[in-house]
């Protein structure tokens, strides 16, 4: 673990197990949008498929998985803290007709370790750091990125008027009415997890630590509510 993170995310969310299955399956979180978006960017970019993939907090890698056995890398490593997703993901990622890592790592350390690659994807992780660890991963990313490479962002992000509070009762207000067909206990543990788990910036500001790291963001976001694609080059 790098001595920096001081609040890394430890994968807590594979211990909600089914919860976390019905969030994606009933697509609470646009998940099925977002991935369209990423598999537009990834075909825009590197249309013969060959390119390295780093992908920071893999979990389970069951809605990447089917991307790329469309758009497949010629290399994909995956890490996570979550020995559980990791099992799972190894799984899911069996068919892939390319070399499959899978490493044990928060995303931090994973981009320290001098390897470059053509894509570094992250979906719905970098929120769990603090704020002076996103600058931080963003000049790691940027030292980890290959010429002509691309970072995929996939997180969740506070409105620019919106304080953290404001976020968690806005985004709260939001599951209990919208998320349906989830538990009193299931919405509970949710809760539990985000408002101790979640740090999510604006948009503005994950923007200029990019900047500041030396990478330009690409033209394209559309937010979903909360969850957006970033896309990301070395300027």
């Amino acid at each position: 673990m790098d001595a920096r993170v001081t609040n890394a995310y430890s994968g807590e969310i594979f211990d909600l197990w089914d919860t976390y299955k019905k969030v994606v399956v009933k697509d609470f979180m646009f998940h099925a949008a977002l991935s369209e978006e990423v598999e537009r960017a990834l075909r825009a970019r590197f249309r013969g498929g060959d390119f390295s993939l780093l992908d920071l907090g893999c979990g389970d890698a069951h809605v990447f998985a089917p991307i790329l056995s469309r758009v497949p890398p010629a290399s994909y490593k995956g890490v996570d803290l979550s020995d559980t997703a990791l099992a799972l993901a190894a799984e899911n990622l069996k068919s892939l007709p390319c070399p499959v890592r899978l490493a044990h790592s928060d995303m931090l350390s994973a981009l320290a370790d001098g390897v470059t690659y053509d894509v570094i994807h992250s979906s719905f992780v970098l929120h769990h750091l603090a704020t002076e660890d996103k600058a931080e991963f963003f000049h790691r990313a940027a030292r980890a990125l290959a010429p002509g490479g691309v970072l995929l962002l996939v997180d969740t992000m506070r409105e620019e008027n919106e304080t953290r509070e404001d976020y968690l009762k806005h985004y709260f207000d939001w599951i209990e009415k919208d998320w349906t067909g989830l538990s009193r206990a299931e919405k509970d543990a949710i809760y539990e997890h985000v408002s101790t788990s979640d740090y999510p910036e604006p948009l503005s500001l994950l923007e200029r630590q990019a900047q500041a790291a030396g990478l330009e963001r690409l033209a394209g976001d559309i937010p979903h509510r909360w969850h957006h694609l970033m896309r990301f080059e070395r300027a």
